[in-house]
C-alpha cells in the first residue's frame, strides 16, 4: 500500500516527461505535499501496581507469606479464600514463586499471581477492589506459535540429549512417537545418531520470550550408521493425525519396535544362564530392564487371549493380533487389561514387576510366528496404508510447503537460525 496518494500536479508533470516536455521545477516544488512522518505513539502508562517476585521457602504457608506483605491474618485468608475454586493456594510448595502486586504510591499490598502451569500460559490472578475485597480470576497468556528449526546429535543417549538442549519430556516421547516403527529406542540408539526437525516454538505474545517447544511438524532421524526416517505431520479431514515420508507412505507399521518407550534389552533371545535355576536354558524371547509401574504397550491391534499367572511368568497377558502373528508380556506387577478385549497398538496393557521367576522388575516379552517364539529384534515388517487419495493433494501441499525448511537445516556443526527471528538454535 502506497504511504500517500500523487498530488494532481505530480501527475501533470510525469504526463509531460511522457510527452517530452519539461515540467516547471520551481512550480512541482511549490505544488508538490508535504508528507510528515507519523508521530510515535506514546507508550500505555504502567499499571498502578508493582511486581516482585516471592520464592516459597520450607515450612512457610500462604497466610503467613501474605502476613508477611502487609496483611492482616483475616485479609490472608480471605486471598485464599477467594481463589479457592480455580487452585487451592494452600498447596504451594517451597521452591514455587509468587509474583506479588503492591500500589506505586503507598506500596500496599494490591494482589498476586501464581502460575497455574510451569511454562505460566495459565496463571491465578488475585486483585484488590475499591472495597477491600478479593477477586480472583484465571488468566490466559496471550501466545504466538512460530516453527523453527532445531538440530541435535546424540551423546551418551537421546534422553540426555534432549534435556541439555532445553527439549522437553513431552517433545522426546514426540520424537521417538514418530520413528518407534523404524528404530526401537531401547536398543538401536547410538552416539553418534542425529535429528533435525521444525517444531512449534511457543512464545510469549508481546516480549517474545521462548516458553517451550511443541507440536513437531516434520522430523529426520538419521542413525550412526547412515540410515534415515523421515516423518511429515498431516491432519486429514477427520482430524486424525499422522507422519508419513515425502512419498507419503505412513512412519506407522503394523508392531512398534519395542513394547516399551524407554529402556534397555538386558537379555536377548537365544541361551542364556537363568538367575534363579542356576543353570544354562533356551531364552526364547527378549527381557526389557525398567523400573517397577513402567507401562507395557501392546505392539499391535489384537485380542487378549490370556490374562493370569502362569508359573515361572508369573503375571502374564498374551495378545492374538491375528491368525500369524501373537505376543506375550510376563513377570506383570498389574494388568491394565481383561481377557476377551480388544486392545489397540500402544495401548497400555499392565506394568512392569517381578512376578514369578524374577530377580528384579523387568518385562520378559515373546512374540510368535505361527505359534512359534521368534526373535522379535529381527523382524521386519510392512507400512501401513498410504495417505489416502482423497488427502493426497492436501498432503502434497503440505509436504512442499515444509520439507524445504527440514531439508535445510545443517546437520550439526553449523547454527540454525530460525529465519523470522534470526535467533539461532545451536543445539548440538
Amino acid at each position: 500500500m502506497h504511504r500517500f496518494s500523487m498530488a494532481p500536479a505530480m501527475l501533470l508533470a510525469l504526463l509531460l516527461i511522457g510527452c517530452g516536455e519539461s515540467p516547471d521545477p520551481v512550480a512541482e516544488a511549490e505544488a508538490a505535499p508535504i508528507v510528515e512522518e507519523p508521530s510515535t505513539p506514546a507508550p500505555p502508562p504502567p499499571p498502578p501496581w508493582r511486581e516482585e517476585p516471592v520464592e516459597i521457602k520450607s515450612g512457610v504457608v500462604i497466610t503467613s507469606l501474605l502476613q508477611d506483605q502487609g496483611l492482616e491474618y483475616s485479609e490472608a485468608l480471605a486471598v485464599v479464600r477467594s481463589a479457592q475454586e480455580i487452585h487451592d493456594l494452600a498447596k504451594i510448595r517451597a521452591g514455587e514463586t509468587v509474583t506479588i502486586r503492591k500500589d506505586r504510591t503507598d506500596d500496599s499490598f494490591k494482589g498476586l499471581v501464581y502460575p497455574l502451569d510451569r511454562f505460566e500460559e495459565r496463571r491465578l490472578v488475585v486483585m484488590r477492589d475499591e472495597a477491600g475485597a478479593f477477586a480472583a480470576a484465571e488468566e490466559a497468556r496471550a501466545v504466538e506459535r512460530v516453527a523453527v528449526p532445531v538440530v541435535g546429535q546424540v551423546e551418551g543417549s537421546l534422553w540426555a540429549t534432549g534435556m541439555n538442549m532445553g527439549l522437553s519430556a513431552e517433545n522426546l516421547v514426540s520424537l521417538a512417537g514418530i520413528f518407534e516403527w523404524e528404530i526401537d529406542f531401547n536398543t538401536q540408539i547410538r552416539p553418534g545418531d542425529r535429528f533435525r526437525m521444525v517444531v512449534e516454538d511457543i512464545r510469549d505474545a508481546g516480549t517474545g520470550e521462548h516458553l517451550r517447544f511443541d507440536t513437531i511438524l516434520a522430523a529426520e532421524y538419521q542413525t550412526h550408521n547412515g540410515a534415515s526416517f523421515m516423518g511429515i505431520r498431516y491432519e486429514d479431514a477427520d482430524e486424525k493425525v499422522g507422519y508419513f515420508n515425502a512419498e507419503g507412505l505412513a512412519a506407522k507399521k503394523m508392531f512398534l519396535k519395542s513394547p516399551l518407550k524407554f529402556s534397555r534389552v538386558s537379555s536377548r533371545f537365544g541361551k542364556r544362564y537363568h538367575p534363579i535355576l542356576k543353570k544354562w536354558r533356551a531364552h526364547k524371547g527378549t527381557d526389557y530392564a525398567a523400573g517397577a509401574g513402567t507401562p507395557i504397550r501392546s505392539i499391535g491391534r489384537g485380542t487378549v487371549v490370556y490374562r493370569g499367572t502362569k508359573g515361572g511368568y508369573g503375571r502374564h497377558v498374551r495378545v492374538k493380533h491375528n491368525g500369524k502373528y501373537a505376543s506375550s508380556y510376563s513377570h506383570l506387577s498389574r494388568y491394565a487389561v481383561r481377557s476377551g478385549e480388544v486392545v489397540e497398538q500402544g495401548e497400555v496393557i499392565g506394568y512392569v514387576g517381578s512376578s514369578g521367576l524374577a530377580t528384579g522388575p523387568h518385562l520378559h516379552f515373546e512374540f510368535y510366528v505361527n505359534g512359534k517364539q521368534t526373535d522379535f529384534l529381527r523382524q521386519q515388517f510392512p507400512r501401513s496404508e498410504p495417505i489416502a487419495k482423497s488427502e493426497k493433494a492436501d498432503f502434497e501441499a503440505v509436504r512442499d510447503e515444509i520439507l524445504p525448511t527440514l531439508a535445510g537445516i545443517p546437520w550439526p556443526g553449523a547454527a540454525v537460525a530460525d529465519a523470522e527471528s534470526g535467533d539461532a538454535w545451536n543445539l548440538e
